[in-house]
């Protein structure tokens, strides 16, 4: 006999079989045994839930010879020539490859012959969402008034793509996820019935990445008892399934709330390696955090990773809260971008350091108690208020580049009280003037930015991205590799490049002056030229180079313009014709078509 799947071999044959749906099984059994079956059914609800199951169940137990109070026998010739697919009164339809007007037509015609083996002709409709719109208008009459001896059920994954005159002709039942627990139960029967010894937490395993489906789980079985038929083992369902092992993840839970970014980036890439993504890593670690923020309010919990239960005892609910805030951006983050390393390695770096900031919090509460220190520490925030503002305002200045110890000396006045509560103040201070010396430190000053510009190419720009995309990620390690996707070419020479920087979160993974030296030594490397690399941030680029376009209008004209000049004894130019533009537009349109070609097509020169 050929070998039969899992999930086919053991469907459920009864309506006992059917696991995690007691409701609605009860109520299908209740109507058969009095006898009220309505016309037309509509079973809805996730792949894998039971609800093609329970419809073949209930079409053999309308045509059972012996029904058994509500349940089919199994016995008669009915029973048995449904289980094997032969039971003429029972048609099965999938609508996702008979979805047309006239497949429907077809089978409303067939409607009024009376069943020939049985009480009832039932006609399951699977994935009734397929069909068309005439297909749907084709069943409504029907569908509404069926001859007494043709019962109609309805299966779709997608309910809201179901009409809703088709929905209130029917009986509704919403077919729910099945729990972890019932699908590990279910899977330790079948091992049990099969002989095959397994691993409590393999099942586990298997059963989160099911996702509530009892057949995935099943196919996931059948595809472990394939790659090891005598056992299924922890290790095995992590390879297969690719999911990270769960010691791993508490560790790396560990070392967010830490606050040791380092270590938390290591073990995701170790995860990555052995098989895990991003996205099974993120969705382990919210589940992880939940149950250790349950296990905070109501001390229950199983871990595996030794002191972990005493670790995380001492962490607060908010801080949980944070991190599961922040996977679940970092997974919302997954679905645009292909880079799948990205958005995890911020989410890890920034989640490890909110630990940093919420330390501040009992400080400057215990200050607050003070009336004095209220008002000292109401100043400063004024103080720092005012400092902000001015840092802003420069920044958005970038033609005048500010150094950083103009910066410094810009939070340097926040040191000129004294008192307990100034310290919480200075140590925000350092912080604020470490993060803007940075920025003004990665951030190029005009003479760097307008020496690339006067020398940009087209040719040149074409060559910084090739080497961008194709030859620089094979020559960087992590997290530089990251890095590289957040510093785009957008003006480049044979051996200097302009560097738009989209984004500050690279910062954050690695030093920015060691990173730059790797990354021209790299280039040097490549192209055998000594290289100069110019950084301007992203919001900055628009008005910088509409400045130099504004500056510079005569060299880029002379570039517009073609190779060869003109005699000097050449007679004056015609005056232009009515339809034609003045010169002196046509030199403006020739500048900003040469600008355009250089450095984009938002380049504008303004009066």
């Amino acid at each position: 006999m050929a070998y039969q799947a899992l999930y086919r071999k053991w469907r459920p044959r009864t309506f006992d079989d059917v696991v995690g749906q007691e409701a609605i099984t009860d109520t299908l059994k209740n109507s058969l045994i009095r006898g009220k079956v309505s016309h037309a059914f509509l079973f809805a609800g996730p792949r894998g839930t039971g609800k093609t199951s329970c419809a073949k169940i209930f079409a053999k137990a309308l045509n059972c010879l012996n029904l058994q109070e509500g349940e089919p026998c199994n016995e008669c010739s009915n029973c048995l020539a449904a289980d094997q697919g032969a039971m003429p009164d029972i048609i099965e339809m999938d609508a996702a490859s008979n979805n047309s007007v006239d497949e429907i037509r077809d089978l409303l015609d067939k409607v009024h012959y009376a069943p020939t083996e049985g009480k009832y002709k039932v006609y399951i409709i699977d994935e009734v969402h397929m069909l068309s719109i005439s297909a749907f208008n084709a069943l409504l009459k029907t569908l509404e008034e069926p001859p007494a001896s043709v019962v109609f059920i309805l299966a779709t994954t997608e309910l809201q793509k179901v009409p809703a005159t088709i929905i209130s002709r029917t009986q509704r039942y919403n077919f729910k996820r099945f729990s972890n627990e019932a699908m590990v139960q279910r899977m330790e029967y079948i091992l049990g019935q099969e002989g095959v010894e397994y691993e409590d937490k393999a099942l586990k395993v298997i059963a989160q990445v099911a996702d509530g489906g009892m057949r995935d789980a099943l196919s996931i079985l059948d595809q472990l008892l394939s790659f090891e038929k005598s056992s299924v083992r922890y290790e095995d369902a992590l390879e297969v399934t690719g999911f990270a092992a769960q010691e791993q993840v508490e560790k790396l839970l560990l070392a967010l709330l830490n606050g040791d970014s380092q270590m938390a980036l290591d073990l995701a890439k170790s995860a990555i390696q052995d098989g895990a993504s991003a996205q099974n890593i993120l969705n382990e670690i919210i589940s992880l955090t939940v149950q250790a923020m349950l296990f905070t309010k109501t001390g229950q919990g199983e871990f595996l990773t030794d002191d972990f239960a005493q670790e995380i005892a001492q962490q607060s609910p908010d801080r949980f809260s944070q991190i599961i805030d922040q996977a679940n951006d970092a997974l919302g983050s997954l679905r645009f971008t292909n880079q799948q390393q990205i958005p995890l390695e911020v989410f890890l770096v920034q989640a490890s350091q909110k630990r940093q900031n919420s330390q501040a919090g009992p400080q400057v509460a215990s200050a607050a108690s003070n009336p004095a220190i209220e008002r000292q520490i109401k100043v400063l925030k004024e103080q720092v208020h005012q400092l902000t503002q001015q840092v802003q305002q420069l920044s958005q200045r970038p033609s005048q580049a500010f150094s950083p110890r103009h910066v410094f000396q810009l939070n340097q006045q926040l040191y000129t009280q004294k008192g307990g509560a100034t310290e919480v103040a200075q140590q925000a201070a350092e912080k604020q003037q470490q993060a803007e010396s940075l920025q003004a430190e990665i951030t190029s000053s005009q003479e760097e930015i307008y020496a690339v510009l006067s020398q940009a190419t087209k040719p040149g720009l074409a060559e910084a991205r090739n080497l961008w995309d194709r030859d620089l990620p094979s020559m960087l390690e992590e997290p530089a590799k990251t890095v590289l996707g957040f510093l785009q070419p957008i003006a480049a020479s044979d051996r200097a490049v302009l560097l738009s920087s989209q984004s500050r979160a690279w910062q954050l993974v690695t030093n920015p002056q060691e990173f730059l030296a790797t990354l021209k030594a790299d280039l040097d490397q490549l192209t055998k030229e000594s290289w100069t690399i110019a950084i301007v941030d992203e919001k900055a680029w628009p008005k910088i180079r509409q400045e130099f376009i504004k500056e510079h209008a005569s060299q880029l004209r002379a570039k517009a313009q073609p190779a060869e000049a003109q005699p000097a004894e050449e007679a004056a130019p015609e005056p232009p014709l009515p339809d034609q533009a003045p010169p002196e537009e046509a030199a403006d349109d020739a500048i900003v078509t040469k600008a355009e070609e250089l450095f984009g097509p938002l380049a504008q020169v303004k009066d």
